[in-house]
């Protein structure tokens, strides 16, 4: 019995750690801006598929590099057979080539017939000269890895914008729900208010009635901002990579900040700072070196050899080793160097034309967010005066029918008018938030 106990003890201490079995980590920590772009960018997908092919164009610099050191390699081989048609003098030989394309020699044979062969085979070969192909090939790949970490840069202020968008969302979908619950409660109150009225005789039951109907629609529209929420925190934790949701609630700043920079200043930045436009320019960087790569191949290469090997028919083999310089010359290739310089040279005017492309929707893109952050902090004050001249004819409103002067008609009317603008003035402080970090992502703010 008392093993059992045991087991079932581990059993269940194991079945807790495991991945499988749900862990939730509720905590009372308020989430804010800074941290859900911290974890946005810890977290998302996207940042590690960016990072990681940025890893890889900076490998292939490497590889570009390889070309200007030694290159040592070793061969062994054996053949077994006849030579020269089976002739079995002592002066028959065979040719064996070098597989590094370093040299090759003659093996001498004992001859009578069928015999083993075996050769064994070092071979150091060093570029000398190739007229600027490897180092356009450096430079082609220093200039694909500037772009790819752009490519990287631009991933992360993509993901920011995501996130503080999402953000900002929750927040004012939470308020939306809050003024829905509120329009509900004001709802209820002019219910009782009618039929109040109704039973002592002073309203008709039509008041009770328009109260109803007024408060049904008001129970349906906090049950669609309810589920405006819910989806807004499903969008915030898919914003930051979470698949879990470890806060309590996020910490409201939902407040209104001045413009920092001027027009002018944010076009600036955005020309010194857009990740596209810098990589656009490190394309061209590539392009260029392209070009290089393409004309080397009208040029010959040089190259020194050396060999050490081991070679015969019988061990101990004989020893035996060469050294030489090498030059190939393309003599004829079909014009593939022709075309290929024709094509790295259009590449990189194709290049160069979009870096004006570039340069005139970043233009259009800070000019809108500029301005839609302006509209959109003139129509908080706007939004914010209606909602003032709102509650005030609400407040008359309820004084003039509980006064039994004013009709049921003037009271939901008014509770609409109400409704309506706490949520349009929400509206215009979201509008004013995610403008501001469309700016920012316009003018290349880097995370």
């Amino acid at each position: 019995m008392r093993l059992l106990i045991i087991g079932f003890t581990v059993w269940l201490w194991l079945g807790s750690c495991t991945p499988g079995w749900p862990q939730p980590r509720q905590s009372d920590e308020m989430l804010t801006l800074k941290q859900a772009i911290e974890v946005a960018l810890k977290n998302h997908p996207s940042i590690i598929e960016f990072r990681e092919k940025a890893q890889a164009a900076k490998a292939q610099i490497g590889i570009a590099r390889a070309n200007y050191f030694p290159q040592l390699k070793y061969t062994s081989g054996y053949d077994y057979g006849t030579l020269y048609g089976g002739r079995t003098t002592d002066f028959d030989t065979t040719f064996l080539s070098s597989p590094s394309g370093a040299g090759s020699f003659y093996l001498p044979s004992r001859g009578g017939g069928p015999g083993d062969y075996f050769s064994h085979r070092f071979t150091l070969n060093q570029l000398l000269y190739d007229f600027g192909k490897t180092s356009g090939q450096v430079a082609e790949s220093q200039a694909n890895y500037q772009a790819s970490n752009q490519d990287y840069a631009n991933t992360r202020q993509q993901v920011v914008l995501k996130a503080k968008t999402a953000y900002f969302g929750y927040l004012a979908a939470k308020r939306a729900a809050e003024v829905s619950q509120k329009n509900v409660v004001l709802n209820q109150e002019l219910v009782r208010q009618a039929q109040g009225f109704y039973k002592v005789g002073i309203r008709a039951k039509i008041d009770v009635a328009k109260a109803e109907a007024n408060l049904y629609d008001a129970e349906s529209a906090l049950i669609q901002a309810k589920n405006t929420f819910k989806l807004s925190k499903v969008e915030l934790m898919n914003a930051l990579g979470l698949e879990t949701w470890p806060y309590s609630d996020l910490k409201d700043i939902l407040d209104v900040q001045p413009i920092p920079i001027s027009l002018k200043e944010a076009k600036k930045l955005a020309f010194q700072r857009r990740p596209e436009l810098l990589k656009n320019l490190s394309q061209q960087e590539s392009s260029k070196a392209a070009v290089q790569i393409a004309r080397s191949g009208y040029f010959p290469t040089l190259s020194a050899a050396g060999t050490h090997s081991w070679r015969g028919s019988d061990y101990p083999l004989r020893e035996g080793w060469t050294i030489g310089v090498g030059v190939t010359f393309p003599l004829f290739e079909g014009l593939s160097t022709v075309n290929d310089v024709r094509r790295a040279r259009s590449t990189l005017q194709s290049v160069e034309a979009k870096e004006q492309v570039i340069r005139q929707d970043i233009t259009k893109e800070v000019e809108q967010s500029y301005l839609d952050l302006i509209a959109a902090a003139e129509k908080i004050r706007a939004t914010a005066k209606a909602l003032e001249a709102a509650r005030e004819n609400l407040r008359l409103a309820r004084g003039r029918y509980q006064a039994g002067v004013g009709s049921i008609i003037e009271v939901t009317d008014a509770q609409v008018q109400f409704y309506d603008s706490e949520l349009k003035h929400i509206r215009s402080l979201y509008d004013h938030k995610v403008a501001m970090a469309q700016l920012e992502k316009a003018t290349g703010t880097p995370y």
